[in-house]
């Protein structure tokens, strides 16, 4: 009886830990993070279309983005990312040499949990374009 409880109480644990953690996975077939450069890539997330807003316009009147919206991804290929609390839509940034304001985004996606999201080299768009001083 005690080893059953004991299995009991394990598996509640497990199921209610990780139960009720939402993610999904983003499949990085671009060549960032390049290895031997210091190029990274990051995951930017946004909870409401304010703070879409609010990163869009840091980057177009180069601010610093906010820190605790970005999570550096350190690996390519397929990757499992947790979905921060609140959080409904992200964008992928790319820096080929590491600082600075991204050279490469995408556009905002909404975020569907369970979901694999594909991204491309073709889906990254120089930043540049995004100010109008790229055309």
């Amino acid at each position: 009886m005690k080893k059953f409880r004991l299995l009991f109480f394990s598996l509640l644990f497990v199921v209610t830990t990780t139960g009720f953690a939402e993610n999904f996975i983003l499949e990085n077939q671009t060549a960032y993070p390049l290895k031997n450069q210091k190029s990274k890539i990051a995951v930017q997330w946004a909870t409401s279309a304010k703070e879409v807003d609010e990163g869009n316009n840091a980057l177009l009147n180069g601010a610093k983005l906010n820190p605790k919206t970005v999570q550096v991804l350190r690996q390519s290929g397929k990757v499992t990312l947790n979905i921060p609390k609140k959080a409904e839509y992200f964008r992928v940034l790319a820096w080929s040499k590491g600082e600075g304001d991204p050279d490469f985004l995408t556009n905002w996606v909404e975020i569907v949990p369970n979901k694999i999201y594909t991204l491309k080299t073709e889906h990254l768009v120089p930043t540049v374009l995004m100010s109008g001083t790229g055309c």
